[in-house]
């Protein structure tokens, strides 16, 4: 009898674990701004359910009117549809992941979902809404296009001057503008005093305290990650190079007209050289512009810092001895009065440095905190656009990550058990 008390005492704990093996999981894909349709998550949702046990689900949510809102949509549709259930997976990106997150600490969400997984979420704001909000991206992309259109200009070419076959100018100083989701957030005051870093709405999230499961995405977009996450949206995610290309010949096409210039300048008389310095400068506007480009995007979404780095080096100098044996550096002296020597040099500069970042969050706002360190995990060479969909990627970095979080252990909440065939 002691026996059978025993086998019986085993088989009621472990019954959660043979339950959870023996039926699908709900695993509830949920977008972000910027993508407010059920097919953002369509490829990995479909992958997933035909290979694992997990039964998928889409839905559609306003974005548009702040976190909360969001947030109290994706439990009505989780309600009406699938169900609260302690083993369900919510699965968030960008702002999805606070949706989610915000949907247990609302009352009528508690409960609903057993395990988080947010991916490419602005954890702890937004830097890119700030930039918004303090006018820092509409004076960024005005200073473009001023000085994408000042060497066409002065050079007499027609405006909007064609860089290569439809792109013209004005496309080019506004690519990164035109993005939806810095469009969506641009029209939407609400959400994007939401996901301003700093918010009310960030604060109460992260204040609310919570034993749920939870997992933390972020990618690392690969340099230049203006352009690559530009690339993304404008092909659909097929493919994050296709600007790069426009923009190197665009480049090579301002630093041409540079130098034509400054060769006729050099050739020409006093004061028929002035015209063409003048024109020079203008085309080397857009030059440079594009050349800092990458930087100056990084100090919308707040990725760049100033670091102050220490160097050394033997340098050849002309040092000057004086009676009292005392070594002077004085400049250019006459080499009658120096001796020529190697001399170890020391010095400190500041450089600009940029954090990793999908290209439009830095990774500080992507990474949770106050999780397990295995519970982070990061996806390699993807923006915050193509993150979703990688199928078009030598390497599908988002597929190979929800593969490992899929084959944890199988006693961990986000096991999940492959399809019998």
């Amino acid at each position: 009898m002691k026996k059978i008390n025993i086998y019986l005492v085993i088989v009621l704990a472990f019954l959660p674990v043979f339950g959870l093996n023996a039926q699908d999981r709900n695993v509830v894909w949920v977008h972000g701004m910027g993508g407010a349709n059920q097919s953002v998550w369509e490829y990995y949702e479909t992958i997933f359910t035909k290979e694992r046990q997990m039964d998928g689900h889409r839905g559609e949510y306003d974005t548009g009117d702040g976190i909360d809102n969001a947030a109290n949509m994706v439990i009505s549709d989780v309600t009406s549809t699938i169900g609260a259930n302690s083993q369900n997976i919510a699965i968030g990106h960008s702002m999805g992941g606070l949706m989610i997150r915000n949907v247990e600490r609302l009352p009528d969400g508690n409960g609903m979902f057993g395990g988080i997984i947010t991916i490419n979420s602005p954890n702890y704001g937004a830097p890119i809404a700030n930039s918004i909000s303090d006018g820092s991206l509409d004076g960024i992309i005005s200073d473009a296009c001023n000085k994408l259109t000042a060497g066409p200009l002065n050079q007499g070419f027609p405006i909007p001057w064609v860089i290569l076959g439809s792109v013209t100018n004005d496309v080019l100083c506004n690519y990164l503008n035109d993005i939806d989701i810095v469009q969506d957030l641009a029209g939407s005051s609400r959400t994007r005093e939401d996901l301003s870093v700093g918010s009310v709405a960030i604060n109460r999230i992260n204040n609310y305290s919570t034993n749920t499961p939870r997992i933390s995405i972020w990618s690392h977009e690969d340099s230049p990650v203006h352009w690559r996450i530009a690339s993304s949206y404008y092909t659909e995610r097929e493919n994050d190079t296709e600007i790069i290309d426009v923009v190197n010949t665009a480049r090579d096409i301002f630093n041409a007209h540079y130098a034509q210039n400054m060769a006729l300048g050099l050739s020409s008389p006093f004061p028929f050289n002035a015209l063409y310095f003048n024109r020079a400068a203008q085309w080397k506007k857009g030059r440079d512009w594009i050349d800092n480009s990458e930087s100056i995007w990084c100090s919308l979404i707040k990725t760049t810092r100033i670091e102050t780095h220490t160097y050394s080096y033997w340098d050849y100098q002309c040092i000057y001895v004086w009676d009292d044996g005392d070594l002077m550096k004085k400049p250019a002296p006459p080499p009658e009065e120096c001796t020529w020597q190697w001399v170890y040099v020391t010095k400190t500069t500041r450089v600009s440095v940029n954090y990793p970042s999908d290209g439009l969050l830095p990774e500080y706002t992507q990474k949770l905190e106050g999780i397990p360190g295995g519970n982070i995990y990061k996806v390699d060479g993807a923006n915050h656009l193509e993150v979703t969909d990688m199928s078009n990627c030598p390497v599908d970095g988002t597929y190979n990550t929800f593969r490992d979080i899929w084959n944890r252990r199988p006693d961990d909440f986000f096991h999940t058990d492959l399809r019998q065939p």
